[in-house]
């Protein structure tokens, strides 16, 4: 008596790491973050990263505001490359 077709072989699959590679994959990944980081400055809005433990947000111009040296109730500051701290409502303002 027939008890029906025997059960397939499992497939294996690969991941895309090992289809494309390492390197590509890192490629790839770094196109994506750039472009999705450019959207959200074309919007306004700043782009979140980390350095050395510390997280910030980074705006178009590059400025960043690190998140640990906010107060909770304190108003946003920049600190630009050259070290100035400038509130935006100030800057916008004044």
């Amino acid at each position: 008596m027939s008890q029906g077709p025997e059960p397939a072989e499992p497939r294996v699959t690969r991941s895309l790491i090992d289809r494309i590679g390492r390197e590509r994959v890192e490629e790839l990944t770094a196109e994506a973050v750039r472009e999705a980081v450019a959207e959200l400055h074309a919007v306004g809005l700043p782009a979140v990263g980390g350095e050395n433990g510390r997280v910030y947000k980074e705006y178009a111009d590059g400025t960043r505001v690190y998140l640990d040296e906010e107060e909770p109730g304190a108003r946003e500051f920049r600190l630009y490359a050259d070290g100035t701290k400038v509130c935006p409502d100030e800057a916008e303002n004044g």
